[in-house]
């Protein structure tokens, strides 16, 4: 179907789609970062919101003085091999902010250390972790919190921090740039689906339903979320798309980071006036 121009909707969409959704926001994905400034030459800049670069391998110098501000992500697939690559893309920080976006598997903890080292700003693909992967979580929350040359956001860290300490959190779907009420997902066979891990399963989620309204009442409306004290920055995030999924590591996580928002607080309350 025919996406309706210029709708509420971002459309992460592979860079092959672009004729079809031309006139709406767009976040581009493509395996070959070097087509872009011809192909992009026309159109109109305020609707191009950000690129996913999907092969560490290509060269992104091509991108590096175009379309200045543009925000890229740079999408790893296996963290614990490709992180060196991160060297070859550092020249694109000069005009661009640019995110890694790092899956949480096993060893991915070494590419958030690199990542975050070359000044790249962080996004994790948590999944549902198994308890070794909760283990590593825990360990790069750690460095996060702790490491005083950290200079970039690692998320979902940083935003979860954020909402403690000002006691204004956000769910993770807003955090994690997978809200279902804003963006859509378009495979790379030009099916349109929901972002993130809601794309292989059913949920209703009404276009005009305030924030509150869909995270309470649709996303979070497992039992353990709606007892949960992280409701509010979790927003039922991780009990998808496994509902049965045991939250007690993540749960772990959050107290860190609550604890840490906390003494926060202290030190800066007991600082001078």
């Amino acid at each position: 179907m025919m996406p309706t121009l210029m709708n509420e909707f971002i459309y992460d969409i592979p860079v092959e789609q672009l004729p079809i959704y031309r006139g709406n926001h767009l976040i581009l994905r493509t395996r070959h970062p070097a087509i872009l400034p011809a192909l992009l030459a026309e159109e109109n800049p305020d609707h191009i919101v950000g690129v996913r670069l999907l092969s560490l391998e290509a060269d992104s110098e091509a991108l590096n003085a175009w379309a200045p501000g543009l925000p890229l992500d740079l999408v790893m697939t296996d963290p614990a091999t490709e992180f060196p690559l991160l060297y070859r893309h550092t020249n694109l920080l000069d005009n661009h902010p640019a995110r890694v976006v790092i899956p949480v598997s096993p060893g991915f903890g070494k590419a958030v250390k690199v990542a975050v080292a070359l000044d790249f700003a962080v996004l994790l693909e948590a999944g549902q972790p198994e308890p070794a992967l909760i283990e590593e979580l825990t360990e790069v929350v750690t460095f996060y919190l702790r490491q005083p040359s950290v200079t970039q956001p690692v998320e979902f860290f940083h935003s979860t921090l954020l909402g403690f300490y000002h006691d204004d959190p956000m769910p993770l779907w807003v955090v994690v740039d997978e809200n279902p009420r804003y963006q859509r997902y378009v495979t790379d066979a030009g099916i349109e689906c929901l972002p993130g891990r809601l794309a292989n399963v059913e949920v209703a989620v009404a276009p005009d339903a305030h924030r509150e309204h869909e995270i309470e009442q649709v996303l979070a409306a497992n039992e353990d979320c709606q007892s949960c004290e992280f409701l509010r920055s979790c927003g039922g995030y991780f009990k998808w798309p496994h509902r049965d999924y045991d939250c007690a590591g993540m749960k772990r996580l959050f107290g860190l980071l609550q604890d840490a928002a906390a003494e926060l607080r202290r030190d800066l309350d007991a600082g001078p006036a």
